[in-house]
């Protein structure tokens, strides 16, 4: 199998498979010519003496170019390993020493980097260009003729990798297999966005993220359907303009954006947003007041689920028409989930447990990581760092990751229980729960809180909605901030604030 030719396959020549609405740039790439390109980028990597399984990094902001370069890379049989534009040259260096890399295709920027980096072993010939206009040497690979058949790599044989976002620690290369992206597709895909040939997908979140990756390629180009692709930083008014523009049926965004939007939202944004019938959240748990509000004033539900870098997708998800307020919902057909104890038994549902999950598209483990692998494949199991509990319905109810969880006077507290109260508070834009050490080392309850402009008086109305909750849980701090640290994904970046004084 090949898990491109399988991307490839649906859709007429003739359709628009790629809309590019970046600022300085505006194109339409038909299915037919995304097809050639593909299989000249194949030829190309074939010219450059790039054999199947060998890997290719990509440092390229979303286009038709990361798109061609990836699907081209896996049609050959080599293993694209798509890396964020964002990250520092010094990084992309380790990495594409980490990988082994035999050819790179990335921004001018990015290679000139390289190139200067004494450490790189890619020749200078395999390091192919990409212009901000579309231009470089890797659009000279039109001059090549393109490859035939597609590679055909067992089902189980590596097809790409992503990199971790790197909140728990160095990010990993997370090894994924030819059959991940069908398995995603005829799981998540059928199941929850019930996928169609006329869909017009749209997501905030890059291709380098796993989620971006999943709703801004294979899933609407697998079903014959249209990605619409932005190059430029994610900014709320871009993000309405796109929406009024494009019209796109699935909405992809992570809850930080959803919250931007709404803040952002014109007179006409329910106009903006009349054909989406899929408003999916990933990415951090998503507020109730975010959903809330969303449904209020537009009327759509925003569908919240979990998935990691390392199932490649969304794996437990809420419904339409079924949304279970506070869950990521039930299992995604194609997924096994358990809760288990320290001993690794499964515990009764109303009983916190570490969260399992084992289906097709789980990775087959990190790329030279062996103790990372052991601690998070287990038995066939994903260990996904969470800890959740199942509801009487049999939704799952996230408390954290398991390293978030908090012991406050001898009691775990969830930071998430918390941040749902505090969620709630008329004026909070977003919040966090972290735990500091006070003065005699003990661990207090800090809560960061994004105000809305010129209210001065949230602080008392926090703490007064607080005075709910058992003593323990109450905040002893609550302190006021800007905007809360985030990486590229948009997690929040936990470990940033527990160092915070103010």
């Amino acid at each position: 199998m090949n898990a491109a030719a399988d991307i490839l396959r649906a859709g007429d020549d003739a359709d628009v498979a790629i809309r590019l609405r970046g600022d300085a740039r505006h194109a339409d790439v038909r299915r037919a010519d995304l097809r050639r390109d593909v299989r000249r980028t194949a030829a190309v990597l074939a010219t450059l003496g790039v054999a199947p399984d060998e890997r290719v990094v990509l440092v390229l902001p979303d286009g038709p170019e990361l798109v061609a370069a990836f699907l081209g890379a896996i049609w050959h049989g080599a293993v694209p390993v798509v890396l964020s534009p964002l990250l520092r040259a010094e990084l992309v260096a380790a990495i594409v020493a980490e990988s082994g890399a035999r050819a790179v295709v990335a921004a001018e920027t990015a290679v000139a980097a390289l190139r200067n980096d004494r450490s790189c072993t890619v020749p200078a010939a395999a390091m192919l260009t990409v212009a901000p206009d579309g231009g470089g040497t890797f659009a000279a690979t039109a001059a090549y003729g393109p490859a035939g058949d597609a590679y055909d790599a067992p089902p189980d044989a590596p097809a790409f990798w992503l990199y971790s976002s790197g909140t728990t620690g160095r990010p990993k290369g997370v090894v994924h297999a030819h059959r991940a992206v069908g398995h995603a597709v005829a799981s998540y895909g059928r199941h929850v966005l019930d996928l169609r040939s006329d869909d017009v997908a749209y997501g905030t979140s890059k291709l380098f993220f796993a989620y971006g990756l999943g709703g801004g390629l294979y899933f609407p180009l697998s079903a014959g359907a249209t990605t619409v692709l932005v190059p430029d930083p994610f900014a709320p008014d871009r993000t309405w303009r796109i929406l009024a523009e494009e019209t796109p049926t699935l909405l992809f965004a992570v809850p930080s954006a959803y919250r931007a939007l709404l803040d952002a939202a014109p007179a006409d944004a329910a106009a903006a947003l009349a054909r989406v019938r899929r408003c999916v959240s990933a990415g951090e748990i998503l507020p109730d007041t975010i959903a809330r509000e969303w449904r209020e004033r537009f009327g759509l539900e925003i569908l919240d689920g979990l998935g990691t870098t390392e199932a490649l997708h969304i794996f437990l998800s809420q419904r339409p028409g079924a949304r279970a307020p506070g869950t990521v919902g039930t299992p995604v057909p194609g997924y096994d989930v358990r809760l288990v104890d320290e001993q690794g038994a499964t515990v009764p549902a109303g009983t916190v447990g570490a969260l399992r999950v084992r289906g097709a598209s789980v990775a087959a483990g990190y790329w030279q990581r062996p103790e990372a692998a052991a601690h998070a494949f287990v038995d066939g199991w994903l260990v996904t760092g969470d800890r959740a509990v199942e509801e009487s319905d049999g939704s799952i109810r996230l408390l954290g990751r398991s390293d978030d969880l908090l012991k406050v006077s001898g009691q775990w507290v969830s930071p998430g229980e918390l941040e749902d109260v505090i969620g709630a508070v008329a004026g909070v834009r977003e919040c966090a729960v972290v735990g500091s050490p006070d003065a005699r080392g003990l661990t207090e309850l800090v809560a960061w809180i994004a105000p809305a402009p010129g209210d001065d008086a949230l602080t008392a109305r926090v703490t007064a909605a607080c005075e709910s909750l058992p003593r323990f849980k109450r905040p002893k701090r609550v302190c006021l901030i800007e905007a809360l640290p985030r990486t590229p994904t948009g997690k929040i970046q936990r470990f940033l604030l527990r160092g915070r004084t103010s």
